[in-house]
């Protein structure tokens, strides 16, 4: 029989010789190489069925297959397309490495809590849970923490001025400056740490100053510092919806060495103030606080309502100088929102500047205008461009375009059982189901005050 075969001729092929930009095309089905076999399994690439791997800081490693700028993340989609199971079971399996570490800023959720705290739960983790309305039944962030350095608690100072008054003069920037310095002064000197009902005091019965060589009077101290006194009464002044939430020495009892802190911020109203205040506040605490450089570990803060950072120019101005240096501090920031359709990049400089450091975008389903507006801000190709505006099929829940630096795949995300159960973000709206065993696969837990 083997004979047979050797005799026939036409079984046989000239072959041919080609370039490898027309080999592409010739043999479709041979997918390119991955970019690094290190890291957590996300799914699978949805044309060559391999395992996508992914982690940010292997990538960004000079040895990597595939070397990105920085470890900065943007995901964007619209809602119940997958976005939040991302993250969740991202964390979850980067957990198992030893050297990491994660803050989730929380806003979504439902019942009172937020979309984290079965997780949260799972783990043996307590939220923090940020209460607005001046009950006293929260936890506190004082923005003039004594963790944070002098010269970036006037900055936090004056960036949440401007989220409620809007920008200062320079003469009002001076008053604030004069106040901070004579608050911070009378604080050391009763060896507790500076408050904001401390700069409103300062404020308002200020001491004479020298700008230059010119006195200023007290007198024009109190007049150039009233819109700050007016916008710190918001945050301090009795019976005001903010008061509690900023105003006093940092809560006790946040575990600033757990693996996973976990947020609550639920219970803040998504409009005003209250949110844009606290990213503004959170910021600089988490840089000087959480942060260690030089300890190894490798952090990643998770904003889930990252549109209160962009579409806020005090803010974003923060939050800019967070990632710049994120290479510095070993920080990934994932900033996790809707879409870009309404931000007007040009009017903020510091947000199109978070975006352009963002050197991993994961682009779900979302509708035409607004797939045409962002593939034309991430310069994606045409193919991506029909694919994340297809969300019946080729973005269908669960799938989403993932550009990574210059690399571009369609890319399933993959959940095991007990992800599914613990990632669940439609409960309300979903029959309830007893659990099975199959479901009830184990999760290892967090020791309280584990080191990494």
């Amino acid at each position: 029989m083997l004979e047979l075969l050797r005799r026939q001729d036409q079984t046989r092929r000239r072959s041919i010789r080609t370039t490898t930009t027309n080999a592409c095309g010739l043999y479709p089905a041979v997918g390119a190489a991955g970019m690094d076999p290190r890291g957590v399994i996300i799914g699978r690439e949805a044309y060559s069925g391999r395992a996508y791997i992914y982690d940010p800081f292997i990538l960004y490693d000079p040895d990597a297959r595939t070397r990105l700028p920085s470890g900065h993340v943007l995901v964007l989609g619209k809602s119940g397309h997958g976005k939040s199971a991302l993250e969740k079971t991202y964390v979850l399996r980067q957990l198992r490495f030893k050297e990491r570490a994660f803050c989730v800023l929380d806003a979504q959720g439902e019942d009172g809590t937020g979309e984290w705290n079965a997780i949260a739960s799972e783990l043996g983790i307590t939220p923090v849970r940020l209460v607005y309305g001046g009950s006293g039944h929260g936890v506190r962030i004082n923005p003039l923490d004594e963790r944070i350095p002098a010269e970036h608690q006037l900055k936090v100072l004056v960036s949440m001025m401007e989220i409620i008054s809007g920008p200062l003069a320079p003469r009002t920037k001076f008053a604030v400056t004069e106040a901070h310095a004579l608050a911070a002064q009378a604080a050391l000197s009763q060896n507790r740490p500076v408050v904001l009902s401390d700069v409103l005091a300062a404020l308002t019965a200020p001491r004479q100053a020298l700008l230059g060589r010119q006195t200023v009077t007290a007198a024009e101290l109190t007049a150039w510092g009233q819109p700050a006194a007016l916008a710190l009464d918001e945050l301090c002044g009795p019976g005001r919806e903010l008061a509690g939430l900023f105003d006093g020495p940092t809560s006790e009892g946040i575990d600033l060495t757990a693996r996973l802190i976990v947020f609550d911020l639920t219970r803040l109203p998504r409009e005003g103030a209250a949110m844009p205040l606290l990213m503004a506040a959170i910021g600089p605490w988490i840089r000087f606080g959480w942060i260690k450089p030089g300890d190894r570990i490798k952090r990643t803060l998770i904003v889930e309502e990252a549109w209160h950072i962009l579409s806020h120019r005090p803010v974003a101005r923060l939050f800019e100088e967070l990632i710049r240096y994120g290479r510095r501090l070993g920080l990934s920031f994932w900033g996790i929102l809707h879409h870009l359709a309404d931000l007007v990049l040009a009017e903020a400089p510091e947000a199109a500047a978070i975006l352009k450091l963002s050197a991993t975008r994961v682009v779900y389903h979302l509708d035409r205008e607004e797939a045409e507006i962002t593939a034309n801000y991430l310069g994606l190709t045409a193919w991506a461009r029909k694919a994340i505006a297809d969300g019946a099929n080729v973005c269908a829940p669960g799938r989403a375009i993932w550009q990574v630096g210059s690399r571009i795949n369609l890319v399933e995300h993959l959940r095991t059982a007990t992800e599914i159960r613990l990632t669940d973000t439609n409960r309300a709206m979903a029959e309830r189901r007893s659990r099975t065993p199959g479901d009830a696969a184990p999760l290892f837990r967090l020791a309280k005050g584990t080191r990494r």
